[in-house]
């Protein structure tokens, strides 16, 4: 009899169980990795609004899954920011999953980006130390990744700006290698003021061999005497000469 009870426990235990497992996969799902990609990538693109790009595509890489077992209910991702203040082509992804808002996991994910933005470029060759002319640039969808924060306006460009580098057709202007057009722009001509001790004043014409701006030092050459002389920066293509 005492055999007969403990048999019939344990196949209670062993049932109630089995229903119990059944029942937990009732309200289970499972994701496919495709699905999941779409999800993410749909996530980050939105996460890239904030940009305010042009365009923009996202591609998540392999994953080693066919498929995730979630608790059932509407999934969601957030994507944790690496930290960086600019946008990486390749990297991996911290990537919280979620069902109904409430966390489930976290997995890493490869994703590859592009960000699109109409951005200036050379449409002809643009000589290093020079203005940049509005006639030399086009406006381009381009790839920022990298240049983020560092792309050319047409407000910029008719702002005037001095190349430091020179820009082949095709390349990116980009910040990093312009400036503000300064009061005197290298191999500009100039008026070179020769002020002596007794307050004389003799102007000539001179090619400035540097840039500078009001209250800079730059070298000036004198066409005429073919001499090179140092002077202040004393306004707009004007150095003055003490001697």
């Amino acid at each position: 009899m005492k055999n007969l009870i403990k048999t019939l426990l344990i196949s209670t235990i062993i049932t109630g169980a089995a229903f119990v497992s059944a029942g937990a996969e009732c309200f289970a799902q499972t994701l496919s990795v495709e699905k999941f990609k779409s999800i993410v990538a749909a996530q980050a693109k939105k996460d890239l609004q904030k940009y305010n790009l042009d365009d923009c595509e996202v591609t998540v890489g392999h994953m080693p899954v066919q498929s995730f077992t979630l608790p059932d209910g509407k999934v969601t991702v957030e994507i944790v920011s690496n930290g960086y203040q600019s946008l990486t082509a390749k990297e991996f992804k911290k990537v919280n999953i979620k069902v109904n808002g409430a966390y489930a996991r976290t997995y890493y994910v490869p994703l590859e980006t592009k960000a699109f933005k109409y951005v200036a470029v050379a449409k002809e060759m643009i000589p290093r130390d020079k203005v940049i002319p509005l006639q030399a640039v086009e406006f381009k969808k381009m790839d920022v990744i990298g240049n983020l924060d560092n792309t050319v306006s047409l407000e910029d460009i008719t702002k005037e700006l001095v190349a430091t580098k020179a820009f082949y057709p095709g390349n990116m202007i980009t910040k990093r290698y312009t400036i503000a057009k300064p009061d005197v722009v290298k191999n500009a001509m100039v008026t070179v003021n020769f002020r002596t001790s007794s307050a004389i004043n003799i102007a000539v014409e001179g090619i400035a061999l540097s840039q500078g701006n009001k209250g800079d030092m730059i070298q000036v050459k004198n066409k005429r005497f073919n001499k090179i002389y140092t002077g202040e920066v004393i306004g707009v293509n004007q150095v003055l000469v003490q001697i």
